[in-house]
């Protein structure tokens, strides 16, 4: 068969250069079977007439064809085809489509996500206006200057892990003696995922808060766990009485989506049962910095008796979503093998910007930013629970929250949550809906999480207005 000669397409607009393209097509062509072995390409002179090329722009494609070995000259025979495909084969059985793995589904199948854009009242979400852009970008030429060139191995770049240190022994009372336990991860979901993985067995039991974040859930699934609910109280997370885990996952800084903080006594049990029971305890500390009526709890690292407690964090909260950086606090003990699945999985925020935040929290860049916004972020939360106490209307109570970027709503009537959650997206709301069995009776409390953080006061007004007004339909339905 001969060269197909209409497929051939090339465009001088590119940045790749014209014998490249040729190449690619010819390429193509021959090893699709287009044309086949032994069929005689055109003369160089005659291909570059027919497409209004340069002769050497032909000649220079054919020797990287010759290089491949596709192609071979023979004198006055010309070039020739020389690459004869492989006859594939014949199988009497249907063809078989090969699938992942059941390790592969079980990680595809542990959380659902959506890939809508994030709608007025999505929980959890800063406000991008607030951050300071052009500290940041400043910082940027500075970072660059100041990379090696090399792939790093230690967990981290160290200026980061000295900077966080200093931010962590001031926020969360962690002291870290040895840089190679602080562990720079891409975010709290790579981090829980990765710990899951390294810390249990297949079929282990694992622990998660309800209600709680689902990328707990997510993590723990994907490492093949058993998973065991856990409800709160006014203390926090209950501690299991008859269940015996080998990994919880806790937030006892900021829980989400309640938003309250673990008391000391609740604390002291988990670590007494962590001991017991020899369970790894992680502790997902995402936003405990905006706490609204108190210094943020020192970690559960703080305690005595807590060699099996890991904390992580991350700065999607603090700073941008975007960023995609994390760290955690491993045991001395597994250390270095965490650190050496990190590179094996390669489970890291480049280096560039790893050098910039570092530069960010050692000029106090993040400490302004972090008392800036969580003042406005409590004007806010101050704004929406006094607007919708006034209107409430008795369709909803607001929980009592300490800490966080979002207020809870308790429905006072019983709706299906389908409807609701339909509803809200109808009314183009991104409020998180879920139901909650009730401790002392058998029905169950709908209740509502609504980010007010990254809302202007007018926003938040007009959003809060629509929030009501869908929930005041809702009960005549």
């Amino acid at each position: 068969m001969p060269l197909k000669l209409a497929q051939l397409s090339l465009d001088r607009d590119q940045t790749v250069p014209l014998s490249r393209q040729l190449y690619v097509q010819l390429y193509q062509q021959v090893i699709h079977g287009e044309v086949v072995y032994g069929e005689r390409l055109p003369a160089s002179r005659e291909l570059a007439e027919s497409l209004k090329l340069s002769r050497g722009v032909i000649v220079e494609a054919y020797e990287m064809l010759r290089i491949d070995g596709l192609v071979a000259g023979f004198g006055k025979g010309g070039t020739q085809v020389c690459y004869q495909q492989v006859s594939p084969i014949l199988v009497k059985t249907s063809k078989r489509i090969l699938s992942l793995s059941t390790r592969g589904k079980s990680i595809t199948q542990a959380r659902q996500y959506t890939q809508e854009p994030a709608l007025p009242l999505t929980p959890g979400l800063p406000d991008l206006s607030l951050f300071p852009h052009q500290q940041w970008l400043s910082l940027s030429r500075e970072a660059w200057q100041q990379t090696q060139g090399v792939y790093q191995r230690a967990g981290g770049l160290k200026a980061l892990k000295l900077s966080l240190r200093n931010f962590l022994a001031q926020y969360r009372g962690i002291q870290i003696d040895d840089l190679s336990c602080l562990l720079i991860t891409t975010g709290s979901q790579g981090a829980l995922s990765l710990l899951a993985s390294l810390l249990t067995e297949t079929g282990a039991i694992g622990v998660v808060e309800q209600p709680g974040w689902a990328g707990a859930e997510g993590a723990l699934r994907q490492a093949g766990l058993k998973l065991h609910y856990t409800r709160l109280d006014a203390e926090g997370a209950l501690v299991p009485q008859d269940t015996k885990a080998k990994l919880a996952v806790l937030t006892p800084n900021a829980q989400y989506p309640t938003g309250s903080v673990m008391s000391m006594q609740r604390r002291e049990a988990w670590l007494q049962y962590s001991q017991h029971q020899h369970t790894w305890l992680i502790e997902d500390d995402y936003a405990a910095e905006y706490s609204y009526q108190q210094h943020p709890t020192p970690s559960l690292l703080t305690h005595p008796h807590a060699e099996q407690v890991i904390h992580i964090g991350t700065m999607s909260k603090l700073m941008l979503p975007d960023l995609r950086l994390g760290w955690m606090v491993v045991p001395k003990a597994i250390a270095k093998e965490v650190c050496t699945a990190l590179n094996t999985l390669g489970l890291q925020p480049a280096y560039s910007i790893q050098q910039q935040l570092a530069l960010f929290i050692q000029y106090g860049y993040l400490g302004q930013h972090l008392a800036r916004t969580r003042a406005i972020y409590n004007e806010r939360r101050k704004f929406a629970t006094d607007h919708l106490q006034q209107h409430a209307n008795g369709l909803f109570a607001i929980v009592p929250s300490q800490s966080g970027m979002n207020l809870l709503l308790e429905l006072t009537f019983e709706m299906d949550l389908a409807s609701l959650s339909r509803e809200l997206k109808s009314a183009a709301l991104g409020c998180a809906v879920y139901v909650e069995p009730s401790p002392v009776s058998p029905s169950s409390r709908t209740k509502l999480v609504l980010g007010h953080a990254f809302l202007l006061g007018y926003e938040l007004e007009v959003c809060l207005n629509k929030l009501l007004k869908v929930l005041k339909l809702s009960t005549r339905t």
